[in-house]
């Protein structure tokens, strides 16, 4: 069986995209001694090609690998994605030059296109302006191909007989990413690459030319209401919160790319000029908490119930998490979507929350805030029973969302026999903690400030007792 593990990266993206996930058993074959078992992933209620698997892990897996292929449309041979074709590479250098083209000569570039009627089809044709001069129509079966050839033609005209060599540039500002990127990203950054994608956008990771650094730069549609994660960010400067550093606004042409692994049709069709908003934040691992969690899981369930390294680490999380949250609520914030996948780690191994996309604020006698604290947002598997009913909420949704990765983090827990057997090894302070977060009544859950005290006085305990075992050892 293929080494990655499906169920964790099927997990995440799913988190990431907001979807119902689940797995049904399908079956089994044969006698016992050579059995084979099926299940398959149904993701918002459309079932994905079985997996078959010597046992229930294995058929898993393999279910989880085939509904990730198809939601991603990649090749059977996971997130490796193919090199695009020579002359694909060629296309998108034409359009990478004329970009910089017109960057470096300051001279505006803008596109003119239309639509010629065939004999069965519709022929999309694009010339430029570029400064004040108008340069030759070039036409293709979709509004991408003319563009490629359209900046062909102009760099025929301006350079001469001179070709565009197809590998130039390959490791910068000219890969195949599904769209087409302008001015002050491909100017300051080079080393590019895709790190994400969803509905909200892209994120990449950059070097920042100057400063020699990585980031991660994030890339969305520009609204009203996106500057908000800015704002929100720019406001938050705490250890374990992903780190801000700076933003800006450019116009360019989008063109969302389903082939590379969105699930959204509809994303197909935005190929219009428009702005964007670029983010420009501290870069973190690939690996989020999510995945941290579901390689853990892995192990034997029963060994994981009695796994004290784990809870020692899972403890250490939950206090920066935790530090993180209390930060968040004293600028009177509400996250709205905690979740494992939306918790990172930097490069050594520090917690940071990221993705504000969601968060509000919390105002008192604010008519507009508290209709918006009525709106049904987040991941609704980590939802609050508030924010699910669209009742009403405060802060205290983040501490119920807390209280289900804190579950998460500590234990493995496949079934309901098995929460019995908590209870029996832990029914102590960290279960009575979780238990109070998990309050369906928000003001019976306590407050981020309250949970982090208990928790460092809860560590500094554990430290102690470590300290008298060992020292009992040695005597």
């Amino acid at each position: 069986m293929d080494s990655a593990n499906y169920v964790a990266r099927l997990n995440e993206y799913a988190q990431k995209e907001r979807l119902l996930l689940k797995y049904e058993e399908v079956g089994s074959v044969g006698p016992d001694h050579i059995k084979t078992f099926s299940l398959k992933a149904v993701v918002n209620g459309k079932a994905y090609p079985e997996g078959v698997g010597k046992n229930k892990k294995e058929a898993k897996q393999n279910a989880a690998k085939n509904a990730l292929q198809c939601l991603l449309e990649e090749p059977s041979r996971g997130s490796i994605e193919e090199a695009p074709p020579a002359h694909m590479q060629l296309k998108t250098n034409y359009m990478c030059w004329l970009n910089e083209y017109g960057q470096t000569n300051r001279v505006v570039i803008r596109a003119v296109e239309s639509i010629t009627p065939g004999q069965n089809t519709l022929t999309q044709g694009c010339r430029f302006v570029v400064g004040d001069k108008e340069y030759p129509v070039a036409y293709g079966r979709t509004k991408k191909d003319a563009r490629e050839e359209a900046a062909r033609l102009v760099h025929h005209e301006i350079m001469g007989g001179e070709t565009l060599d197809s590998g130039k540039n390959a490791g910068n500002s000219c890969i195949s990413w599904g769209f087409v990127l302008y001015n002050r990203f491909t100017a300051d950054y080079d080393s590019i690459e895709r790190l994400d994608k969803g509905s909200f956008g892209r994120v990449f990771k950059a070097k920042h030319k100057l400063e020699d650094k990585y980031y991660a730069v994030k890339i969305v549609h520009y609204r009203e209401k996106t500057l908000q994660e800015v704002k929100v960010l720019s406001d938050l400067n705490h250890c374990n919160i992903v780190r801000y550093h700076s933003c800006w606004l450019e116009d360019g042409t989008y063109q969302w790319d389903t082939s590379t692994g969105s699930s959204s049709a509809s994303q197909s069709s935005t190929d219009q000029p428009s702005k964007f908003l670029y983010i420009q934040m501290e870069l973190c691992e690939i690996k989020t908490l999510r995945v941290w969690i579901d390689e853990k899981n892995i192990q034997n369930h029963k060994k994981s119930l009695r796994d004290f390294k784990r809870r020692e680490e899972s403890l250490n999380f939950a206090l920066q998490m935790i530090s993180g949250v209390e930060h968040i609520h004293s600028r009177k914030l509400i996250h709205r979507d905690l979740k494992p996948a939306n918790i990172m780690f930097s490069r050594n191994g520090t917690v940071k929350i990221g993705d504000f996309g969601l968060v509000t604020s919390e105002i008192e006698d604010d008519a507009e805030n508290q209709k918006e604290r009525r709106g049904y947002k987040g991941t609704p598997s980590y939802m609050a029973p508030e924010q699910r009913n669209r009742k009403l909420y405060d802060r205290k949704v983040d501490i119920f969302a807390l209280g289900l990765i804190f579950f998460e983090l500590l234990w493995n827990i496949p079934t309901l026999n098995d929460k019995n057997e908590v209870r029996f090894f832990f029914f102590s302070f960290l279960y009575q903690m979780i238990n109070s977060m998990l309050c369906s009544n928000p003001e019976e859950r306590p407050e981020a400030s309250k949970i982090k005290i208990n928790l460092e006085e809860h560590i500094h305990s554990l430290a102690e007792l470590k300290t008298k075992q060992r020292d009992s050892k040695t005597i």
